[in-house]
């Protein structure tokens, strides 16, 4: 056989090579189904091509139809998705505009000239991005009674009209009122001479991780939320925000334990999301197993010392993985100075430093009957084995603690997400410091002291 026929016979790629106004007419004469999947089997090149000269409620329809919408949505210019999106069901369009990165989700929206909901120009750390268009704003200078009427009109299908916000004038926010205070008044009075002017409110461009610091101080049912200019645009219920500090926990807890972000991926997603950490930390563990060998090797013929070492590493470990979770939370979406930083650390070691004092002093107490009775070599061994146990506990859990505090600082600096990169190593350096500090100071104390 030749190689000419031999060419002839390999399967041509899927490429369009017919004129554009035959492709599209090609295209038009599908079902909805059938152009999904001819879509589907296109390149990417094509595919480009096929946006170009399809209608955009053709193109909508596809992109409805898609599992992954965005990948495909950004292949068309932004002329063509902002004529796509403007005839998406409002929803849909909603869903997919809330994908796209903020600077596309502002343009396409307005090069669209359809209104939609005014958190999606905002981004998802910033409040803007949570608030709810669920609010009553009424003219400071409304009589009770007329409020009634009005308060009737926009009420219905919304839930978050138990505090009424009040304008002058419509320049700005100036005040709230609740709507048990309106219902107590006279129906000639004004709602600005029953309203508060002191209360809370917060910017829809302010940082939801800084917002949540104090709104946890207030206990209200909901905050307006005001744009540049002072005017009230939107509201945001303290339910909403609790819901985005359980999401970010879960986030966290997931990054912490390296398990991945996407709770119903499959076994062999899940296993690709684990086993390069799990492959880091078998490096690791054979570098601590050595060295805590080696260490012990230093204790040898002191049987009893040997009978503690899960106690130090287990507070050891304990004590580090808590001072890491206060640490990550601290940095989570915040920018904290190089002076805040260093506050952390200096507070968390001063934590590791008298946790582990106490305990020690307490393991003293608690072991030194334990091991006279036990080890049969006199007081002196039982006192000099518990002293040795409890400096091990406040020199451990000082660099834990420190450990634990020092390292989401280091990953962040460098560019690595803190909650990914920093659980899985401190349990291990966790190991490495407890045993060092165990069996060094008992070869220090038994053998070079004491001379057993």
């Amino acid at each position: 056989m030749t190689k000419k026929k031999e060419k002839q016979q390999v399967k041509p790629v899927d490429k369009v090579v017919i004129s554009p106004l035959a492709f599209r007419n090609e295209l038009n004469k599908l079902s909805r189904e059938d152009l999904f999947i001819r879509i589907s089997n296109l390149d990417e090149d094509d595919r480009k091509k096929a946006w170009t000269l399809l209608s955009d409620a053709k193109c909508a329809e596809i992109i409805e139809d898609s599992g992954s919408p965005v990948e495909w949505f950004l292949e068309m210019s932004t002329k063509k998705e902002s004529g796509v999106i403007s005839v998406m069901d409002e929803e849909k369009a909603t869903d997919l505009l809330s994908l796209l990165d903020q600077e596309k989700r502002v343009m396409v929206m307005e090069m669209s000239g359809k209104s939609f909901q005014k958190r999606l120009r905002y981004s998802p750390d910033e409040v803007g991005s949570i608030m709810s268009e669920d609010f009553i704003l009424l003219e400071k200078s409304t009589t009770v009674k007329d409020a009634f009427e009005k308060i009737r009109e926009e009420a219905e299908g919304k839930d978050n009209i138990r505090t009424i916000f009040l304008t002058d004038k419509g320049e700005g926010l100036y005040g709230e009122v609740d709507l048990l205070d309106i219902l107590r008044s006279p129906g000639d009075q004004t709602l600005s001479s029953v309203a508060t002017t002191s209360f809370p409110y917060v910017s829809a461009s302010a940082k939801l991780s800084k917002t949540l610091e104090w709104i946890k101080d207030y206990n209200l049912s909901s905050f307006p939320v005001i744009d540049e200019e002072g005017k009230t645009i939107g509201a945001v219920t303290r339910q909403s925000l609790m819901d985005i500090v359980e999401r970010e926990m879960e986030e966290d807890y997931r990054k912490l334990a390296s398990i991945g972000e996407d709770k119903n991926m499959g076994v062999i997603s899940s296993m690709k999301a684990r086993l390069p950490w799990l492959f880091i930390l078998l490096g690791l563990g054979i570098i601590v197993s050595s060295s805590i060998g080696f260490l012990s090797s230093l204790a040898m013929g002191l049987a009893m010392v040997f009978s503690f070492q899960s106690l130090i590493l287990d507070m050891t470990g304990n004590s580090g993985t808590q001072t890491l979770a206060v640490a990550v939370r601290a940095l989570s979406g915040r920018d904290l100075s190089w002076k805040e930083k260093l506050t952390m650390l200096k507070k968390e070691s001063a934590s590791g430093f008298i946790s582990g004092l106490i305990l020690g002093l307490g393991a003293i107490l608690v072991l030194f009957p334990y091991i006279f009775l036990r080890s049969g070599n006199g007081a002196l061994y039982s006192l000099a084995l518990s002293v040795c146990i409890s400096l091990s506990l406040i020199l451990a859990m000082t660099l834990s603690n420190t450990s634990g505090a020092f390292i989401p600082i280091v990953m962040e600096k460098i560019g690595v997400d803190p909650a990914v990169a920093s659980g899985p190593l401190i349990t291990t350096l966790s190991d490495l410091i407890g045993a060092s500090s165990y069996y060094t100071l008992a070869y220090l104390v038994l053998k070079k002291v004491f001379h057993y």
